[in-house]
């Protein structure tokens, strides 16, 4: 009599379509009977797929679905070609399965069950989140659904999982998953995404997924740059972001392991290039990161012969102590001082370029200063010359002396100058050696020999004299 007072009017509607609230709210008049009488009407109308009378029945008696009546639904309910893309008609109907079923221990176990079903056919994830909030699964069909979701790479379903029912993700799991997540990231530069909701998955007190990120950590750090000779290659220069962004994103969520912040930071300053110095120096400060002071002098080396000076004040601070930075840096400006002019774009550039560096830095050598004026000699650049041996105690060689003196000699000969004036750049370096130098008498004496052996010139004989006078006024 129900069935029959309820389809009449609503048997020809969609078998999906939700019941209206007008039709819920609006009492049917039948006679009074017991539920036992009522119950077949509940067969008829899921036999007919009759979803409206369904709820009636549930809303006016409280009768749900059976186990039998809700596996008998489920079921009836998977479309042949089920796949990630559900249609409307069949999602509704398994949501209004779910809504109707009696909240017994034999539902729970056909949900369930129909869960491995969904699962074992890879079905939309639409589905399994529906089986999922009618909270009626085991705890193993709840790991089984947290784990498909993570194989999906709905990391943010897995999440609500765990969240709700203290589920998480084990170590085997984990470390496939940080594998995956980095090896896509390099090549899509989404692994750091994916990382993070990963961690979000694993118990913090677990100890064995502690002990799989220390791992995973020291793995990526420590993997062998194959992808080209440095880290930031021509064509992989995405690379290096995935790499650093990886290894951050563990660091940030508390993964520790020395040895690979340490290879990590070896690696960064490895790119020679702004971003990875800047980070290995945020490795030293924020994770103690060490690295060998013999790899640093090696990088400012190359920093220097690939002209990236821009970079040494980047290198400098990552040195663990002031003695061996100092020491980097008095090499790295020898060999600087060392470069022809050709490499700084001509002898003025040179000059800008490593008076700046000496300034910069405030530390030299004797080696790097003396260089230097032999430099500012060889341009006649006297001026900077005498600034250098004034505030550096830079001093000129003798070889470099004679050399510059007979230099001087042949132009003023070519030009058969008369004036004792042209000789101002002859004389200028006598008061930039050391007068005590033992090797400098011989030098003058050998300059005043060949002087004299040349044909004769005007103001030769004055020139010799000068160089006499100076050699008498030597000490000893």
């Amino acid at each position: 009599m129900v069935y029959s007072l309820l389809c009449l009017e609503h048997c020809d509607k969609a078998e999906t379509q939700d019941p209206k609230p007008s039709f819920l709210e609006t009492p049917v008049q039948i006679p009074p009977q017991s539920l036992d009488a009522v119950r077949p009407s509940m067969d008829k109308a899921l036999s007919a797929n009759n979803f409206s009378a369904m709820w009636q029945l549930k809303s006016r008696y409280g009768i749900t679905l059976s186990a039998a009546q809700l596996k008998e639904l489920l079921w009836q309910s998977l479309p042949p070609s089920f796949h990630w893309y559900v249609a409307p008609s069949a999602h509704n109907k398994i949501r209004m399965a779910l809504d109707l079923m009696t909240h017994d221990d034999a539902s729970k176990w056909v949900v369930c069950d129909f869960l491995k079903e969904v699962l074992k056919r890879g079905q939309s994830e639409t589905v399994v989140k529906l089986l999922v909030d009618s909270q009626m699964l085991s705890e193993n069909a709840l790991k089984e659904t947290f784990n498909y979701f993570i194989s999906k790479g709905r990391f943010d379903d897995a999440k609500d999982i765990k969240e709700q029912y203290d589920v998480s993700i084990n170590s085997v799991k984990l470390k496939e998953e940080l594998v995956k997540a980095y090896e896509s990231g390099y090549e899509s530069g989404k692994g750091t995404w994916d990382l993070k909701r990963i961690l979000s998955l694993y118990d913090k007190d677990n100890m064995p997924c502690i002990v799989t990120l220390r791992d995973i950590l020291k793995t990526v750090a420590m993997q062998p740059q194959d992808y080209s000779p440095e880290l930031l290659g021509q064509n992989r220069s995405n690379f290096f972001d995935n790499y650093m962004g990886f290894i951050n994103t563990l660091l940030s969520h508390g993964v520790r392991e020395q040895i690979a912040v340490d290879v990590a930071m070896t690696k960064a300053v490895s790119t020679l290039s702004h971003k990875g110095l800047k980070w290995a120096y945020e490795l030293k400060t924020n994770y103690q990161a060490k690295i060998d002071p013999a790899k640093l002098r090696v990088a400012m080396d190359k920093v220097v012969d690939l002209n990236k000076l821009f970079l040494l004040e980047l290198i400098t601070p990552l040195f663990a102590n002031g003695k061996d930075a100092e020491a980097a840096i008095i090499g790295s400006l020898e060999r600087l001082a060392s470069k022809p002019d050709q490499y700084f774009g001509g002898y003025r550039d040179a000059k800008q370029t490593l008076k700046k560096q000496l300034e910069k830095f405030d530390c030299w050598s004797l080696k790097a200063v003396n260089t230097l004026i032999k430099r500012a000699v060889e341009n006649n650049d006297f001026y900077w010359a005498d600034e250098l041996n004034r505030k550096y105690n830079a001093y000129l060689d003798p070889e470099t002396l004679k050399n510059h003196i007979l230099k001087e000699v042949d132009y003023v000969k070519r030009k058969r100058h008369t004036q004792s004036d042209y000789l101002a750049d002859l004389i200028a370096p006598l008061q930039l050696i050391e007068r005590d130098n033992p090797g400098l008498p011989s030098v003058i004496q050998a300059a005043v020999d060949q002087i004299c052996g040349m044909e004769n010139f005007p103001l030769q004989q004055c020139i010799v004299d000068k160089l006499i006078k100076f050699s008498d006024s030597l000490p000893g």
